[in-house]
């Protein structure tokens, strides 16, 4: 079977118009001279691969199984198709098993991933399980379909091998191969989701989307045959999906273990040196080269270093390295490699976009970092900026190197509610710069003297947010109104939401729906599945609390338009691959693509995300993962992210401030779902520095401080506390006048006394201060801002 392929490879329209702040209106960039032409919106050559469906079979349309479909001749139950859904009723014998196996031309695939939602009706007792099968055999061997591999999965998930491995033997016999617990049973009537992605001799098994067992199959069976098995109970399946398995199962379980920098800042920017300088490893989490096409790594001063394999081959270091490569012959080599090394730990880095493209997707594993650091034409005007984004997400990146004109709080700001992680590069290395570029808020930040922003941050207190989280309102605001309608959307942007989150359908004559459900019947009383609706029939509808419409996308954009600081979190719902070309011509017809991104949890939605809408951001919708280390729980969040090239949204259940900080390390950023009635969760994550939360309730957030403004320059008197008067800002936009009497004395300013954050001068000369302000969220939560540096004259 043919690999299918999505050939629409569009230009994103970017001529955006310039809004009217500051930053916007300077078209004049200061700093160097320019010495190379904009970077413009580039068209992708590569075509992302997109995995060919095999099957998917939801039972709605059948009335029998289907003629092609096997069964064993000693099966003990009954197999059937009864309402829409499958039934294996294996309740007839508790250890001889009730099979089916898919038709006999899947026996020709080696390379899939099985996605199978059931849930278990009645069970014998609560050891008694359901498989999905794999690698099996033809319905002529003795036993039927043996060998197979199997993951068997038992009621009562919770015990020592609740969930299993297997191999069935020639012999009729079973062979363990490897068993886990799951974190709550699977129980009875409780929809659940099982998946097996196997490629080559890896295979890896999931349960609710965490991954509960990872192996090598010890024996290459040579054939492809997918079934369902149960013994003992009844279990009911409502969607079997078979797809290509393209990209290998990574061979390591773990990455590398960073050092422990023990920062204050909530989750603090990654810090960055370049390889030839005075290396500060306890400073720093990345080195960064050039690597050449013999895959030695060079560094600053043209030195060859050492072999990237011998790199990678030791496991005494604490640093990942940043790899920038000029051409595809180092591809070629790094291509050359994979199989022997493990290559998912790393960055590739370049300022040719459709060489990091290349990279991606004949790598998959790795990440790529878009180099613009050395763009002196680009500005802060949103024309610049969405090239940006655009050319970022076209080379399958998240992280871009931004050039000094650009490392400022706007342009940051803007970049990171799009989801780009922004890193900054700098030759600068006076404290009192330093200090403004941490305030920008920047994910990362590339130095000769790394040292001097790891001491600035030391000294600040915990819990130190440099970047303010942004706020989702969850499908509008739920809260204060109904949800996934116009209304809603617009009362979580009047209590300050940064963004709105809604989720969308096609309907049967092509208009993009809000709707949560694939039925409208808990929102509206109307039991019908939206995308067999019109849109004539859904302007019917109303909403069971407040009477709302069902409103479509381009109506929301429309209004969302007026309010050009939110972003439109746009959740693909829908398998129906024709929803992407109408969101892009949504996206095209409002010029939106500056206030839009797109989520999901169907991954391979997210893949023709990056042949149609190539510039636009993307999020995938997910669940924590569950091991004990947090490096392998953040090898299987790079092993998703990079995957689709998207950032990492789970429910936030699960997850902690280390494994955030190790992956945030990475590039990968956090917006964790979705916070509602328990405000404990929505304040530890706040006050932890995590990327973005998405909330029923954003107005709990309107009053929170999230930034402090202050004079440039002051003067103080030698002998008296320096008082610096200023304002604060709040989530809602409103300002507050404010006396900041606390504040951090930076390095090399004059002589000083502290009493508590009170600073006295003893001496005339010139200082720089950082001004500060501590906001209580609850009594056990509490954050710290600082402002920009201020220039302090003691007279």
């Amino acid at each position: 079977m043919k690999r299918a392929y999505l050939y629409s490879t569009i230009l994103l329209c970017l001529n955006l118009a310039a809004c009217s702040d500051d930053d916007d209106q300077n078209n004049n960039v200061t700093g160097p001279n320019i010495t190379s032409p904009a970077p413009q919106p580039t068209i992708p050559e590569q075509v992302v691969p997109l995995p060919e469906i095999y099957l998917d079979e939801n039972f709605d349309q059948l009335n029998a199984l289907p003629a092609n479909w096997m069964l064993p001749k000693n099966n003990a139950g009954q197999v059937y198709i009864e309402n829409g859904d499958l039934y294996l009723d294996g309740r007839a014998n508790d250890t001889q098993m009730t099979s089916v196996l898919l038709p006999a031309e899947y026996q020709q695939l080696r390379n899939y991933r099985i996605d199978l939602e059931f849930s278990y009706v009645e069970a014998n007792n609560d050891g008694r399980w359901a498989s999905i099968m794999y690698r099996a055999a033809d319905e002529y061997a003795d036993p039927a379909f043996s060998p197979y591999y199997q993951f068997a999965m038992r009621k009562q998930t919770t015990g020592n091998s609740g969930l299993e491995l297997s191999l069935r033997m020639p012999t009729n016999a079973w062979n363990v191969l490897q068993k886990s617990a799951h974190h709550k049973d699977i129980g009875l009537n409780k929809t659940h989701k099982a998946t097996v992605i196997v490629h080559g001799n890896r295979v890896r098994h999931y349960l609710d989307d965490q991954l509960v067992l990872d192996s090598s199959l010890p024996y290459n069976l040579n054939q492809g045959g997918i079934g369902l098995s149960s013994a003992g109970l009844l279990m009911k399946v409502s969607h079997l999906k078979v797809t290509e398995q393209l990209d290998a199962l990574p061979e390591s379980n773990k990455v590398t273990e960073l050092v422990d920098q023990a920062l204050p800042v909530a989750m603090a920017p990654t810090l960055i040196q370049s390889a030839g300088q005075n290396l500060t490893p306890s400073s720093v989490t990345h080195v960064a080269y050039r690597l050449d096409a013999a895959l030695n790594l060079i560094d600053s001063n043209q030195k060859n270093v050492m072999s990237l394999t011998s790199y990678l081959q030791d496991k005494q270091r604490k640093t990942l390295p940043l790899l920038h490569i000029d051409h595809p012959a180092t591809l070629n080599a790094l291509v050359a490699i994979a199989g022997d090394y493990d290559l998912a730990d790393l960055t590739l880095l370049s300022d040719n976009v459709d060489l990091l493209r290349q990279a991606r997707i004949a790598l998959p594993q790795l990440r790529t970092a878009l180099d613009y650091s050395t763009k002196t034409n680009l500005t802060n005007r949103k024309q610049d900026l969405n090239t940006v984004v655009h050319n970022t997400n076209v080379a399958l990146a998240k992280i871009v190197i931004l050039p000094p004109q650009l490392t400022t709080r706007s342009s940051v700001s803007h970049l990171q509610r799009l989801l780009i992680t922004p890193w900054a590069k700098t030759t600068q290395s006076n404290a009192h710069e330093a200090a403004r570029i941490l305030t920008t808020g920047v994910n990362g930040i590339w130095s000769d003297t790394p040292e001097v922003y790891a001491d600035i941050m030391q000294s600040m207190a915990p819990n130190t947010l440099l970047r303010k989280p942004l706020i989702t309102g969850h499908r509008g605001i739920p809260a204060l109104d109904d949800e996934n309608t116009l209304e809603g959307t617009l009362k979580a942007i009047e209590v300050g939401a940064d963004a709105v989150e809604y989720d969308v359908y096609l309907s049967q004559d092509g208009h993009v729906i809000l709707m949560h459900d694939t039925t409208t019947t808990r929102t509206t009383g109307v039991n019908r599945n939206i995308e067999d609706m019109t849109l004539a029939e859904i302007r019917e509808l109303r909403t069971l609390g407040y009477n709302r419409a069902v409103p479509t996308m381009q109506e929301v954009l429309a209004e969302v338009k007026k309010f050009p600081h939110v972003t439109n979190f746009i959740e693909i719902k829908s398998s129906n691959p024709a929803i992407i070309p109408k969101i892009k011509q949504l996206l095209d017809q409002y010029d939106a693509y500056d206030q839009a991104i797109v989520i999901s949890f169907n991954g391979e939605q997210i893949l023709k995300m990056k042949n149609v809408l190539p510039g636009v951001s993307t999020g995938l919708l997910t669940s924590t993962p569950a091991a004990q280390s947090d490096l392998v729980n953040t090898r299987r969040i790079l092993d998703a992210t990079q995957k689709y090239s998207s950032t990492f949204n789970p429910s936030f259940s699960g997850l902690s401030q280390s494994l955030m900080q190790q992956a945030a390390q990475r590039g990968v950023t956090f917006w964790p779902w979705t916070f509602r009635l328990n405000k404990d969760d929505f304040n530890r994550m706040y006050v932890q520095g995590t990327h973005g939360l998405t909330t029923d309730y954003a107005h709990d957030a309107s009053n929170f401080v999230v930034q402090l403004s202050t004079a440039k320059q002051v003067t103080a008197q030698v002998g008296q506390s320096v008082s610096i008067v200023g304002n604060l800002h709040t989530q809602l936009g409103q300002t507050q006048a404010y006396v900041f009497n606390e504040m951090l004395v930076l390095p090399n300013s004059a002589k000083y006394s502290q009493n508590g954050q009170a600073v006295t001068f003893s001496e005339k000369g010139t200082a720089y201060v950082m001004p500060r302000y501590q906001y209580q969220i609850a009594p056990n939560y509490i954050y710290t801002l600082y402002a920009e540096p201020v220039s302090v004259t003691v007279q």
